[in-house]
């Protein structure tokens, strides 16, 4: 069944973006979800293949996934999200060989953390706004405003804006709240955006890079347009030349001037749509790698100037913003009479089925707007793979 791949999660934007990328390419995908209805699900490609929760129960979920890859003859597995860090640091749960292009163990670990990755980049002298690893509040040295952060956290969860000390009395307790390690990092005023590459064992084989023009979930880039970059390339791959990187890798930065200053990194795919739309197919790559079939011999750049946009992460970051249905029903209008941008996330016309996600959440937030809270929440907790799921397999180890 070399027709076949397989997906480690359905809740994230990259998993649904990424069945968009593959809608021409013939393939039958199965889904790994604990929930019976999850975004990835709502698609003719797919298969929902029950598992248990991967936070939960970690070494039953690779159990699980071993016992399906002996059943199962998959092309290629994607990491659509931090599970594949997790299947870097359970290997002796798995079959030896795996289709998956995926860095190994110690690679993660310089760049999973938002401490480790500024760390690395300050070794390799990248741009990043200046940072402090702190303790406690009254460590920090920095001037407001700055971003106060956890070591690992996803969509815009455990970031808080400081801007004066009444601001940082009111999260001063979530700094001894776990054993979660925290960081401070100056605010820069500019555009957010992110450079995405894919590798092979160090070497660059494709990279593409974008900037926000619609926010989503905690601020996240909903709507996208490419840029051309000759610096944010030269930086990503001297990172992913330095680390021997192997498989995507995201970074995100601001932009002010002509000027990028790296804030944190993603190591995975994400949100492959605006990359694809511009001429860079980041899951046909990973796929390639993953196969041993990739033959291209010359870097992979993305046209500018291509705009994308996920109508319905544009209507929950407007409902988290505003909580106002009159702002939702601006938000609808606004962008399915773009003509200059094209959906990516639920293609309805190509795509039926994921229309019902949609329509689902327009109408609960229509209804109550206020539930966007239990909604992001929720869905967070749902497709992010904790730094403790991952901690509990390394002591395993």
């Amino acid at each position: 069944m070399k027709n076949r791949l397989l997906f480690l999660e359905g809740s994230s934007l990259t998993s649904r973006e990424t069945l968009t990328v593959l809608l021409k390419e013939g393939y039958k995908i199965d889904v790994l979800s604990p929930r019976r209805f999850s975004i990835a699900h709502f698609s003719r490609l797919t298969h929902r293949v029950p598992i248990v929760d991967v936070n939960r129960f970690p070494v039953d979920y690779l159990r699980q996934v071993s016992q399906l890859l002996h059943k199962t003859n998959y092309k290629a597995i994607l990491p659509t999200h931090e599970e594949g860090w997790l299947l870097a640091n359970g290997k002796q749960f798995l079959p030896q060989s795996l289709p998956i292009a995926l860095a190994d163990q110690e690679q993660f670990e310089k760049l999973a953390g938002k401490i480790a990755f500024a760390e690395t980049a300050d070794l390799l002298g990248l741009p990043t706004p200046k940072w402090e690893h702190v303790k406690d509040a009254d460590s920090i040295r920095l001037d407001y405003p700055y971003w106060l952060k956890a070591d690992y956290g996803t969509a815009g969860r455990s970031v808080y804006k400081i801007s004066s000390k009444k601001d940082l009395a009111e999260v001063t307790s979530k700094l001894t709240a776990s054993d979660e390690e925290w960081m401070v990092q100056q605010d820069i005023v500019g555009d957010y955006g992110q450079v995405q590459a894919v590798f092979d064992h160090g070497e660059l084989l494709a990279v593409h890079s974008s900037v926000k023009v619609g926010s989503g979930a905690g601020g996240s880039a909903a709507a996208r347009l490419s840029i051309e970059s000759k610096r944010t390339r030269e930086h990503v791959e001297k990172l992913g030349q330095y680390i021997q990187w192997h498989g995507c890798l995201t970074l995100d930065f601001i932009r002010r001037g002509d000027q990028f200053y790296y804030i944190e990194c993603n190591p995975r795919m994400v949100e492959p749509a605006n990359a694809y739309k511009a001429g860079v197919n980041f899951p046909k790559i990973m796929i390639e790698l993953a196969s041993h079939s990739y033959a291209k011999s010359e870097v992979i750049l993305g046209q500018a100037g291509v705009e994308t946009h996920s109508l319905m992460a544009l209507i929950i970051g407007t409902a988290e913003k505003t909580k106002s249905r009159r702002k939702i029903l601006q938000t609808i209008k606004y962008w399915l009479l773009r003509r200059d941008s094209e959906e990516v996330l639920t293609p309805v016309w190509k795509d039926l089925p994921s229309i019902i996600p949609l329509v689902t959440i327009i109408l609960r937030l229509l209804i109550k707007p206020k539930s966007v809270e239990n909604l992001v929440n929720q869905t967070v907790k749902h497709y992010s793979v904790e730094s403790a799921t991952v901690k509990n397999i390394e002591q395993k180890n």
